[in-house]
């Protein structure tokens, strides 16, 4: 089985995650952005639905250990281009002219919430699962582009609360901060609310395309700018 996926229900695109964790790498990001290209390029598709195949993990963020091997071994233009993928990653959901749902049916952390985040909307797992920044307690910095998204996407408010905490936030509480769409009960709740919400939409792609570009296009070509900079001051 391959470690993402696109299906097709009807107009719909779901994209599945299938490796467990879903710990983020180079080869994670460079298989999403190709399945973004497809999503973008198929006129016959109304949304987007990003969902995870195991119960308790949407996505967990960086896979450490391939990123630490990276590092050991010098291998800069690896660790980089996993970084800037991902960002291709933010920008292709942020850009994307159909709806992009994300269908959190388990722990979204650190990477695994900043994907969550690029999306346009998000349903989450009542039962089962959080979500969390937790970079303060891992003495982790945030990626200058990060920041920029986190800040147009999410409330400032409780945005800072999120990240100075590194709390683990429950779906009923970002669902009382507007994070989330719906709080749902179990996976297959979760899941099935947004494909539901998913095959709600039927709005002109071009125009649904300008709108997305008119609101978050400056903040991505300042993410991308911002990290492609950062970046290549890091792993030179």
């Amino acid at each position: 089985m391959a470690i993402i996926e696109l299906q097709r229900k009807g107009t719909v695109a779901v994209i599945r995650m299938n490796n467990v964790k879903n710990t983020q790498n180079l080869f994670f990001a460079q298989t999403m952005n190709s399945l973004l290209d497809e999503v973008e390029h198929d006129a016959g598709i109304t949304a987007l639905v990003i969902a995870s195949t195991d119960e308790k993990n949407w996505s967990q963020g960086i896979d450490l250990e391939w990123l630490n091997q990276q590092i050991e071994e010098k291998n800069n233009e690896a660790a980089r281009g996993f970084f800037l993928g991902m960002d291709e990653v933010y920008a292709g959901l942020l850009l994307l002219s159909v709806p992009a749902i994300a269908a959190i049916n388990g722990h979204a952390f650190g990477n695994g919430a900043f994907l969550a985040s690029a999306c346009d909307y998000r349903f989450m797992n009542a039962h089962r699962g959080f979500f969390c920044f937790p970079e303060i307690d891992l003495r982790m910095d945030f990626q200058p582009g990060i920041v920029t998204m986190l800040s147009h996407k999410l409330p400032y408010i409780k945005l800072m609360d999120l990240i100075m905490s590194g709390k683990h936030a429950t779906a009923a509480e970002l669902e009382e901060h507007h994070i989330i769409e719906k709080a749902c009960a179990g996976v297959a709740e979760t899941i099935e609310a947004s494909i539901a919400f998913a095959e709600s939409f039927t709005k002109d792609r071009i125009t649904f395309a300008k709108h997305k570009k008119r609101f978050n296009g400056e903040m991505v070509a300042r993410m991308i700018r911002e990290n492609k900079e950062y970046f290549s001051a890091v792993f030179p």
